[in-house]
This record gives structure tokens, C-alpha cells and sequence, in this order.
């Protein structure tokens, strides 16, 4: 018997007058400490890992130019290097024979992993039913053979990005997303894709319209997930913001968090999409935006997220870091948390 469920079991039984409360302690005492094994098998260095950084760019990511000054100038104007080019790639890709090993490789080459949110125009019943089965099969090809090249070569990949909400053809479909979500990877494996050169990531948005759509409904289960993640931003009082409402880190993450440590304890969390605006109740407001940055960077690391990827790209609102009047002073002071910190592509092979 384990030694420390032994110990907790004589210090409940001196208590049997409530033999029922003392099974169940005993029984949540076990679970826990399933849950540390599981943690410390899957990853034994986790506790030694940094938290990471990554980006999104607004420029194709196949261009060593988009890397040169997308990616590389800010890590050389904050101090700190990023891990992870988050970008977005369509199941219908018209190349993806080009476009797949081009822009791994080029991020690869430059110290970067790529962080895929593999999108589609369809619904999530016509992925699960092999509807786009030729598009995908060339797309797992395709990664398929720029995996198989060895050396470390890993990339996460996120099947059908924030489905539980409003916007995309699969959106709010859950029996039929986790069907899809599991026929991709079936696609993937039939390629000759190694579980060693891919992470798998379940990445909701965190708001819901209702519990319905709630994330956890979504999830395929633990088996099929190698990362869990989410997608939140500070809307505040941006124009295309439905609710206005200036939401601080805090109120952004922490409940998502708490979900999603429930849900799936056992799996790093990581925040696949995150942005701040600058419009406040008064109006544009810099300070109020740099603020935000240092607060969520200073905040995130302590609620348990192993990575934070940044959506540097004004699309809804002026979420990127230079948005307004030259660059954000919040972003780079941000990053100074000693927690934050950089793992080459193999590292994170090993670490994640």
C-alpha cells in the first residue's frame, strides 16, 4: 500500500464514528495522488520547465522576413526569446504540399515551434462523416514527411480552434467535433505520423453562450489530448465588443483555469490565444493596456499555464503590441518575469 495513503488512513480511522466521511477522504487522498503520478510519468521536468511565450503573426510565416521582423525583433527588443508562432491553416489548403513543410521547417531553423490551428470552412459533422478526407489525407502527408525527418521536428496542432462558439462552420456542434477531432488524428496516424512529432491540443474559446456549449462538453477525452488550452481576450470597450466591459486578468483566465484543471488534470494548460485592446471606458488608453500586460504575465504563471501565446494581430480590435504609438513598454516589462522563459523546439519535444 502506498505510504502515504497508509499514513492518511491512520489519522481518518481514530475518527470511525463516520466511517462513510472516512472512505471518502480516503478516496479523494488516492485520487490526488494518482493524479501527482500521472503528472510526474507524463512530464517529470515539468516543475523545471519555464513558462513559454509565443506569438501570432500577421504575415504568411513561411517568409523568413515575417520571422525576421514578426517574431525575432521582438524577442531582441524584449530580452526574452518566444518558443511558439501560433498561426492558422486550412484543411482545403490549396498547397499544402508548399505550405506545411516551408513554414515548420523555416520556424524550425530559426529556434521556433509552430502552434497549428487547423481550421475548416466545414461543418463538424461533414470532417467526422471523411467529407474532406482527400484535403486532410494531403495535409497529414504533408506533415507526415516533414516529421519523419527527424531531429526533434514537433509541432502542436489544435483540430478545429474555439468550437464551442459563434463564427466557424463546425462551431457548436460538440458530439460531432469530437468525432471530427478523432478522425483527424486517425488521418494523421494512417500518414505515418509519430505520437513523438505532434501534440495534440483541445483549444475552446473559454466563454460560452451557455452550459450547453460549455468547453468540458467538447472535450474528446484524455486518451486523444496531449495539451489543453483556451482562447480569452479583454475586449473592454473595443468597438466590435458586444459587451463592453473592462475585464482584468483575473476575471479573463482564472475561471477557465480552474475548469480546466477539473477537466483534464493531468494536461499542461497553455492560453492559445490572448490580446488585450487599449479602448477603456474614457477612451484609447496605452497605460491601460501596457498594464494589463504586466498584470497577466505576472498573474498567468502562478495559476499553473505552461505556455501564453499573444494574437499580435489587430483583426477585431488594436490587439497588437505596436497598436496606436509604438510599441507596448507594458509587453516588454511584462516579460521580464524571471517564470518566463524560452525551450528550443527539441527541448519542448521533451518537456511537453
Amino acid at each position: 500500500m502506498n505510504k502515504v495513503l497508509l499514513a492518511l488512513m491512520m489519522l481518518i480511522l481514530p475518527g470511525s464514528i463516520f466511517p462513510s466521511k472516512n472512505l471518502i477522504a480516503i478516496a479523494d487522498a488516492s485520487k490526488q495522488l494518482e493524479n501527482r503520478k500521472v503528472n510526474q510519468i507524463r512530464n517529470p521536468t515539468a516543475a523545471n520547465a519555464p513558462v513559454l511565450l509565443g506569438l501570432y503573426t500577421p504575415d504568411y510565416i513561411g517568409n523568413q522576413s515575417t520571422i525576421d521582423s514578426q517574431l525575432r525583433q521582438i524577442d531582441q527588443w524584449t530580452g526574452k526569446r518566444h518558443s511558439i508562432a501560433g498561426f492558422f491553416f486550412d484543411i482545403e489548403d490549396s498547397n499544402p504540399g508548399y505550405n506545411i513543410p516551408v513554414s515548420l521547417e523555416q520556424l524550425k531553423q530559426n529556434g521556433y515551434t509552430a502552434f497549428i490551428n487547423l481550421k475548416s470552412t466545414r461543418s463538424a459533422a461533414q470532417i467526422a462523416n471523411g467529407d474532406v478526407d482527400s484535403s486532410l489525407r494531403k495535409v497529414a502527408k504533408a506533415y507526415s514527411e516533414w516529421a519523419n525527418k527527424g531531429e526533434n521536428r514537433i509541432a502542436l496542432i489544435a483540430p478545429l480552434q474555439e468550437m464551442n462558439i459563434p463564427g466557424e462552420a463546425y462551431s457548436k456542434d460538440p458530439q460531432n467535433f469530437k468525432l471530427a477531432y478523432q478522425h483527424i488524428q486517425k488521418i494523421f496516424k494512417e500518414a505515418g505520423v509519430s505520437s513523438q512529432a505532434i501534440r495534440w491540443v483541445f483549444a475552446p474559446n473559454g466563454w460560452s453562450e451557455n452550459n450547453e456549449h460549455r468547453f468540458e462538453n467538447y472535450y474528446p477525452g484524455d486518451k486523444s489530448v496531449d495539451v489543453v488550452a483556451f482562447s480569452s481576450y479583454n475586449w473592454g470597450y473595443c468597438n466590435n465588443s458586444s459587451w463592453k466591459h473592462w475585464s482584468s486578468p483575473k476575471e479573463v483566465f482564472e475561471p477557465y483555469i480552474k475548469r480546466m484543471k477539473i477537466m483534464a488534470p493531468s494536461k499542461p494548460i497553455f492560453i492559445a490565444q490572448t490580446g488585450s485592446t487599449s479602448n477603456t471606458q474614457k477612451g484609447l488608453e496605452n497605460n491601460a493596456k501596457d498594464q494589463w500586460l504586466r498584470d497577466s504575465y505576472t498573474q498567468l504563471p502562478a495559476m499553473g499555464v505552461r505556455a501564453i501565446l499573444y494574437f499580435n494581430i489587430n483583426k477585431e480590435c488594436d490587439w497588437a503590441i505596436n497598436s496606436n504609438s509604438g510599441k507596448s513598454a507594458g509587453y516588454k516589462d511584462a516579460l521580464k518575469n524571471p517564470a518566463l522563459g524560452y525551450l528550443s523546439p527539441a527541448e519542448l519535444a521533451k518537456k511537453i
